[in-house]
């Protein structure tokens, strides 16, 4: 594991290095939470409430929001995609690393990085804007929080790597992504918190894999589900985890065998 930890490390060097693209990327989550945070505001000023929801657990959910996505969405692994179609994967094919585990870890990196500093945009935002936000203290709830997030992250790698095999069978590999992250985000629960859909669409997302990155876990830091929920949707996750990383492993085969045959 030493190397991975190096490549961990290698990570967060190169992400400081680029600093202006590290900035602007920053820079976006800041506009969209904030952008965010002046709507659900305006949305609960007269009754305090909407949907079900607290002024305060709306507000807790996008600057929760901020946090979560800085630490379960990544970067890094799209650039497989362009590896494969740049020839570099094959540099991956000779050397004593398992790709998946390199990936991963130097997309830990970078989401260090990013999770660092979307906690201090949420302190600077809550001491600046003056916003009450929930502090959940239940040890049960954050021990599932933890286990959510956990998973969470890995099951978006999990999505994330796969879409990026397609470049295994085609160059064109941006818009499958684009559409990709654009459903994610909204499916997620990015934007606002889904069981505020109707209730036969959000049923419907249930029954998807992305409700169980965002929405889950903040739904678990809220305290919207009793005990046997949490377990639940924890022993979901895993399922789901299982389900996807099998058929990573197929692809990844398979794609190994076209890859092969593309480059002799």
């Amino acid at each position: 594991m030493k190397k991975y930890f190096t490549v961990f490390k290698l990570s967060i060097a190169r992400e400081l290095e680029y600093r202006f693209n590290f900035f602007l990327g920053r820079l976006r989550n800041i506009i969209i939470l904030l952008l965010l945070f002046y709507v659900w505001q305006a949305l609960t000023y007269k009754t305090g409430s909407f949907a079900g929801y607290t002024q305060q657990e709306l507000i807790t959910y996008i600057f929760g929001v901020n946090i979560l996505r800085s630490i379960i969405f990544g970067a890094q692994s799209k650039q497989l995609a362009s590896e494969i179609n740049d020839g570099w994967f094959s540099k991956y094919l000779v050397q004593p690393i398992n790709v998946f585990l390199y990936q991963f870890f130097r997309e830990l990196g970078e989401r260090s990085i990013h999770l660092f500093s979307a906690i201090i945009e949420v302190i600077i935002f809550v001491l600046i804007l003056d916003v009450d936000i929930f502090i959940q203290t239940n040890f049960l709830i954050l021990i599932s929080l933890f286990f959510s997030i956990l998973f969470a992250t890995i099951l978006y790698y999990l999505l994330s790597y796969l879409i990026s095999m397609l470049a295994f069978w085609s160059r064109e590999t941006m818009s499958p992504r684009f559409l990709f992250e654009w459903f994610l985000e909204f499916a997620s629960g990015v934007y606002f918190p889904l069981d505020i859909l109707s209730k036969l669409f959000f049923v419907s997302l249930t029954f998807l894999p992305f409700i169980y990155l965002i929405f889950f876990p903040i739904s678990i830091y809220l305290g919207k589900y009793g005990t046997t929920q949490m377990i639940a949707g924890i022993f979901t996750q895993l399922i789901w985890i299982i389900s996807i990383g099998m058929l990573n492993i197929y692809v990844w085969n398979k794609g190994l065998k076209k890859y092969s045959s593309a480059s002799s």
